[in-house]
């Protein structure tokens, strides 16, 4: 695809302690207006939370189905796909901020990709508190030399945790207890 504009998409996906939280995922347009998304999520879902969904090719029910080393959920995934009425994620309501458009939309798409694939391959745990979709879709945008702002009004839980992979070359951390040496070079 090439892209003409990408933005990044926060959708309503429940709320906490009275809080709705968002899902993230982005949308790429070409030129004649078709819309391609990219999503991160988890490999599988543990049963209790597949009731009442619509049955993915992907979801495994099978009793025999041997115990995953990374947890219930497996591993962060990505996926893509036309973003049309019916289609996953499709939201007509999700709020939007424009991250990239023209030839800068069309490097960053093919950047993403490559992210995308990274940390796919890295095989990381997804795990909603903390490394769930919306850490996997920041972090992959991180890992392309953005820094997006979510949506005005919309909290993401994970979109703000950054990884030791992003954090490279920001400069050495102090830790609370850590000793400060003053003058010391």
């Amino acid at each position: 695809m090439n892209a003409a504009r990408i933005d990044l998409m926060a959708s309503a996906a429940g709320k906490i302690g009275g809080v709705t939280w968002h899902h993230l995922y982005l949308v790429a347009t070409d030129g004649a207006g078709r819309q391609v998304y990219l999503r991160a999520g988890p490999q599988c879902l543990p049963r209790e939370m597949i009731a009442g969904r619509i049955r993915r090719q992907e979801d495994t029910l099978d009793e025999d189905d041997e115990p995953r080393l990374q947890g219930p959920y497996g591993v962060i995934t990505f996926l893509t796909g036309a973003y049309e009425p019916g289609g996953i994620d499709f939201d007509a309501l999700a709020a939007n901020v424009t991250l990239a458009s023209g030839n800068a939309a069309a490097a960053l798409w093919e950047k993403l990709q490559g992210s995308a694939q990274a940390l796919q391959a890295e095989q990381i745990a997804y795990d909603p508190v903390e490394k769930g979709a919306n850490w996997a879709l920041m972090e992959a945008l991180r890992r392309c030399g953005m820094q997006p702002a979510l949506p005005p009004r919309r909290w993401a839980p994970g979109a703000s945790a950054v990884s030791m992979e992003s954090a490279k070359g920001t400069g050495p951390t102090r830790r609370v207890g850590d000793p400060v040496l003053v003058g010391a070079q």
